[in-house]
């Protein structure tokens, strides 16, 4: 089975305002997994008021890290597991599809939280994301797999869904 976790716990100091709540990007996620497989879709909203802000079935962080609680919420689960940040606004069911490992952007970085691995996998317990899928294989993930933490990087992926959408 094919489980998706959309992570949306953060506020995002850097990007000035709640990047789970722009473009609902949530919401667009939740549609693209299903179209990729999931069958069973959570989000990670970070703390008990922000249940509220989604629609889909949320898991409150249950450690002090994303990282610690990412493992306690991939402990309860079977399967295969697709992560998904709210802040891949370019990702959809295609390149969620692709994805076999941790894909890495056009800028050569990985992107860890767009990791597809199965749950029995061996991850490093590490109260950082990076060390925490360090040992799960890189794979092609291209533009697509670009993550947004600035004002400025959300204007180029504006940019460029306008000049898609013309």
């Amino acid at each position: 089975m094919l489980t998706g976790i959309i992570l949306a716990g953060g506020k995002s100091n850097r990007m000035g305002n709640d990047k789970s709540l722009i473009n609902s990007n949530v919401e667009r996620l939740a549609v693209e997994l299903r179209a990729a497989g999931c069958q069973d879709i959570f989000v990670m909203c970070g703390t008990e008021d922000r249940r509220r802000l989604f629609s889909e079935e949320c898991i409150v962080d249950s450690k002090d890290s994303l990282a610690e609680s990412l493992i306690d919420v991939i402990s309860k689960i079977d399967g295969t597991i697709q992560l998904a940040p709210c802040d891949a606004y370019l990702a959809d069911a295609t390149l969620f599809s692709q994805i076999n490992g941790v894909p890495i952007d056009d800028h050569g970085l990985r992107q860890p939280l767009l990791a597809r691995f199965d749950s029995d996998a061996d991850l490093i317990s590490s109260t950082k994301i990076t060390e925490l899928f360090q040992q799960i294989p890189s794979c092609e993930g291209g533009f697509k797999a670009r993550n947004t933490n600035t004002p400025e990087e959300l204007k180029e992926i504006q940019s460029f869904l306008d000049s898609v959408d013309q």
